[in-house]
């Protein structure tokens, strides 16, 4: 038997079930009917490539099922799995999914805890809907409170059953009528799938002594899962701080996890925040609202999006596209900022189709012509015609449609209009699950003194899978907000990497040490209801740039010589690697994979590190110790970063001590993903890898000169089980 197996986002087969933990079920049945009609339903609208990416995350959870044929399994005590996700990256197509495969593997029937809003759960119904639309031997239904279906004969009929309902605790119908259902039927195997599972599930514990009746969903939710005698519990997130942070001890923790990978194409966090110049996010005044007028940053961030579609339908693009406006958690100041902008295009954008006469033509025209000049340059285009694109901005103009989207509107959005380019502005409700059709651009300054991880990362509801039209992707935000987001990718990669070595080597999620990366003193984890955020010393991993060049004359001359010296010596054991796709190879970079003890003895010990630098000799003494006793591997990955030619950094303006950075940002129009996270034009990925980069830095000329350049090292720690042993402990979380 084979099964599907992920790395490097690389589809690779394993052949042997013998190396799946012997604690995990290896009588899975993984080409069963029910997946395999659901593979057909994905084919019709994905390639096989990604088909087999969805569903080899699909079978990960499988393994941890709870096995229906076990005759001394305990009844009534559920398995319950974390299965973690990114913002946007497919996390609904993978549960449908799993219910596929329990249905293959004795489960008869599966429950949807579908989101905490009506909106939400019509989309997930809708979606649960067309995706067995092909599969006659299940039947799905909307659970209310009148709901009278036997579900027992449908099931000795032949059919597996699907129910979907409202994540609330109200008595009747919903979570209420769920419990009903579950007692009733208690004897029937069942997979209950609780989606966006950080919300309100984990409960409010800290709030308990001063409201009894708090943390209703959460207690009703366990009254469920431990009514069924065989029961998988799997709780699907991209923002598990909640999910973790609960006590290992309450009934409700996760007993196990799955990271569910996005594929091909996907757009998340380092797309939009790896460095603080990244050009897909525009900053933004904080003084800048629609209190009094409509700010000068929406004008561009709406003249831009007008670009984009008719960009876009000069590349026989002809799909809808939406833009996002998130103001306020308030309805009423979402109307009347949706009220301001409709005046505003109405009285001023859809002028330009009068035609030359009109008093706004040569202003907007004048707009489009220095967006396109920027876009070409920014992008390194060729052969883009402006007169393609100035022919169809009457149509762009013409089908812009402004749409409140809250509780009191969503109804009537749904029936509203079919226009092709859609403005939606909206709070809260933009705030989780809901998918936004093509969107391409956000306008979003809504911010707080001090805000949660969890909640703030569900706001980007501009990651997804954009590939084909992420050259015209762009945030618009306030400094603020982008110094936090940059931070949160950080809090999300340091998780990610410690689960992922955490399991390597275990799968009790109980055990899973519970450390996070917080880089911004304004953010809190989760809410405080759920648990405070306790500052703990830990060593920062990730990948860090020094930026300090407070160096004397004598001490940059004697960096350069070991520079010389050290590329005079071994450049020849390296290789040129591109890292973009421009003709004059702008970002090609000498690889040369050496001893980490013969680098250290050659380099990092004989260079001088300047004052406020993260380095120093003595950074480095641990993972030497590690290696000299063999329990690190002794390798480093060198990166001489853009080799031969060098590189021109500012210093700060207040003092010539520091770089205003070290890092070069991503560029999609030559494919350069940036410096942080390297990825080869050959999407070899390094960011998983220990590597140290070489920037030869000159703060004076561009181009740079050798003669006035010095050698600054960046350090990217990757994420092995010994580095974590090393910083991390034993990961016991329970006693």
């Amino acid at each position: 038997m084979k099964l599907w197996g992920i790395r490097m986002n690389k589809i690779e087969l394993i052949e042997d079930l013998s190396k799946i933990n012997s604690e995990k079920n290896n009588n899975l049945k993984i080409r069963g009917f029910h997946l395999q009609k659901y593979r057909e339903q994905l084919t019709k609208r994905d390639s096989a490539e990604n088909v087999d990416f969805i569903i080899s995350n699909v079978i990960q959870p499988g393994f941890y099922f709870k096995n229906i044929n076990c005759e001394e399994c305990d009844y009534n005590k559920p398995i319950k799995i974390l299965c973690l996700g990114k913002v946007q990256s497919g996390k609904t197509s993978f549960f449908l999914g799993t219910i596929s495969l329990a249905f293959d593997n004795g489960y008869d029937l599966a429950y949807v805890l579908a989101g905490t809003k009506l909106e939400l759960k019509k989309q997930n119904l809708d979606r649960i809907i067309k995706s067995f639309e092909n599969n006659e031997k299940i039947k799905i239904f909307d659970v209310t409170s009148n709901f009278k279906e036997d579900i027992a004969k449908l099931i000795s009929s032949g059919y597996k059953v699907i129910l979907v309902a409202l994540k609330n605790p109200s008595e009747n119908t919903n979570l209420g009528k769920i419990k009903e259902l579950t007692e009733k039927y208690n004897d029937i195997a069942s997979l209950i799938i609780d989606d966006e599972g950080d919300e309100y599930t984990p409960g409010a514990e800290k709030r308990k002594s001063k409201n009894k009746n708090i943390g209703k969903t959460h207690n009703k939710i366990i009254d469920i899962i431990t009514s069924i005698k065989i029961c998988t519990f799997m709780s699907v997130t991209a923002t598990p701080q909640a999910n973790l942070l609960i006590s290992t001890f309450d009934s409700i923790s996760p007993d196990r996890l799955v990271l569910i990978k996005p594929g091909s194409g996907y757009t998340g966090g380092r797309s939009f925040f790896d460095t603080d110049d990244n050009p897909h996010v525009i900053i933004i005044k904080d003084e800048e609202d629609f209190k009094s007028t409509v700010p000068n940053s929406f004008k561009k961030a709406l003249n831009f999006f007008i670009f984009a579609c008719a960009l876009k339908r000069t590349q026989k693009d002809l799909k809808p596209f939406s833009m996002l406006v998130h103001p306020s958690s308030f309805n009423r100041v979402q109307e009347k900022v949706a009220e301001i902008i409709l005046n505003f295009i109405e009285e001023r954008i859809k002028e330009y189709l009068i035609g030359e006469n009109s008093v706004v033509f040569n202003d907007l025209l004048d707009d489009m012509k220095q967006i396109f000049a920027f876009y070409v340059e920014q992008n390194e285009v060729k052969n883009l015609d402006f007169e393609k694109i100035k022919d169809e901005l009457n149509t762009v103009i013409s089908n812009l449609f402004v749409e409140t989207v809250n509780h009191k509107n969503f109804n009537k959005n749904i029936l509203s209009t079919e226009a092709l380019y859609k403005i939606k502005v909206g709070g809260n409700m933009l705030g989780r699950g809901l998918t936004i059709e093509r969107l391409i651009v956000s306008y979003i300054y809504r911010d707080n003194l001090e805000s949660q991880i969890d909640t703030m990362y569900q706001r980007c509801r501009w990651f997804g899978y954009k590939s084909e039209y992420f050259d015209v992707c762009r945030v618009y935000m306030t400094n603020s907000l982008r110094d936090k987001f940059i931070a949160i990718v950080k809090n999300e990669e340091h998780m990610w990497n410690s689960m992922e070595v955490f399991l390597q080597n275990e799968i009790n999620l109980k055990k899973f040490k519970r450390l996070f990366l917080i880089e911004n003193d304004k953010l809190q984890l989760t809410r405080k209801t759920i648990s405070k955020t306790v500052v703990l010393k830990e060593f920062n991993f990730g990948h860090r740039p020094d930026e300090s060049v407070n160096l004397s004359l004598e001490e940059k001359q004697n960096n350069r010589l070991v520079y010389e010296r050290f590329i005079n010596k071994y450049s020849k054991f390296g290789k040129l690697v591109d890292f973009d796709n421009s003709e004059k190879h702008n970002q090609q970079h000498l690889l040369i994979k050496m001893s980490f003890i013969e680098f250290y003895k050659n380099f990092l010990s004989k260079i001088v590190f300047a004052f406020g630098s993260p380095f120093d000799n003595l950074t480095f003494s641990p993972y030497l110790n590690k290696i000299q006793n063999k329990l690190l591997k002794d390798e480093i990955l060198v990166m001489l970063m853009r080799y031969k030619k060098g590189e021109y950094r500012s210093p700060t303006n207040t003092t010539n001590m520091n770089l205003t950075r070290l890092f070069q940002g991503r560029n999609d129009g030559t494919k350069f993903t940036g410096d942080k996270y390297p990825i080869d034009i050959n999407g070899v990925d390094y960011t998983k890898e220990s590597f140290i980069q070489i920037h030869m830095v000159d703060t004076k000329n561009n181009p740079p000169l050798f003669e006035n350049s010095i050698p600054l090292i960046s350090f990217n720690c990757a994420f092995d089980s010994d580095f974590v042993k090393l910083v991390t402990g034993d990961n016991n979380y329970e006693e």
